[in-house]
């Protein structure tokens, strides 16, 4: 009989260890892995709405052989037909070749549309209208007009520097004015260097051929 008892005991003593040392794994590994679920769809779905660029929907340009080296730098200056050796009316092929840098598109290919130089400083962009550059616009500080006039630069001192050839207009959506540049010469009527501000200051420019240079909205 007194081995009888010893045996049940022992019995209930090992049932009693399976019993919480299963529910013991219940409590460590279900934690563990509804985490690692919940993580990683949480990163897939961050990175599946973040990647909304394409490239190649652009298009592509023609290749252009014999590019020496580039031109285009900070001291680069801006006037009424074009960006140093880049002249408005150029094919794109002689543009870039006057860069010494092939040109990338900003926008899609077609009639209008807008290319970057690959080697050159950052806010440059070429307006290709017809197979021709008809405009050239700054986004960035640096690159400033012949007369030394930029971004960061005053209303007053744009008034200053050009006195009545300055034509002053208030933006479409009161954000700030366009000071357009008219130029005396008979030979250059046709173009324009325009200041866009935002009340106070110049925040970006361009200079161009009518009527591209009279469009706020970029072709393309």
């Amino acid at each position: 009989m007194r081995s009888l008892a010893v045996a049940g005991i022992a019995l209930v003593l090992v049932v009693i260890v399976l019993f919480l040392g299963t529910c013991g794994r219940s409590e460590v590994e279900a934690p563990t892995t509804t985490p690692t679920t919940t993580s990683t769809t949480s990163t897939t779905s961050s990175t599946t709405t973040t990647t909304t660029v394409d490239p190649a929907s652009l298009g592509t340009l023609p290749p252009v052989d014999g590019i020496g080296a580039p031109v285009l730098d900070r001291d680069s200056s801006v006037t009424t037909v074009g960006l140093d050796t880049v002249h408005f009316g150029m094919t794109l092929r002689a543009a870039q070749l006057a860069a010494g840098s092939r040109f990338s598109p900003a926008s899609p290919v077609g009639e209008c549309y807008l290319v970057t130089p690959d080697e050159a400083p950052d806010g440059i962009s070429f307006w290709v209208a017809g197979g021709t550059i008809e405009r050239v616009d700054i986004d960035e500080p640096g690159i400033t007009t012949r007369s030394g006039a930029g971004i960061g630069d005053s209303e007053d001192r744009i008034h200053d520097m050009f006195g009545d050839r300055i034509q002053a207009t208030a933006l479409p959506d009161g954000t700030g004015n366009l000071l357009a540049y008219v130029p005396r010469d008979e030979s250059d009527k046709d173009y324009r260097v325009m200041f866009q501000t935002d009340g106070e200051r110049v925040v970006r420019f361009w200079s161009g051929k009518l009527p591209w240079a009279g469009m706020l909205e970029p072709c393309g």
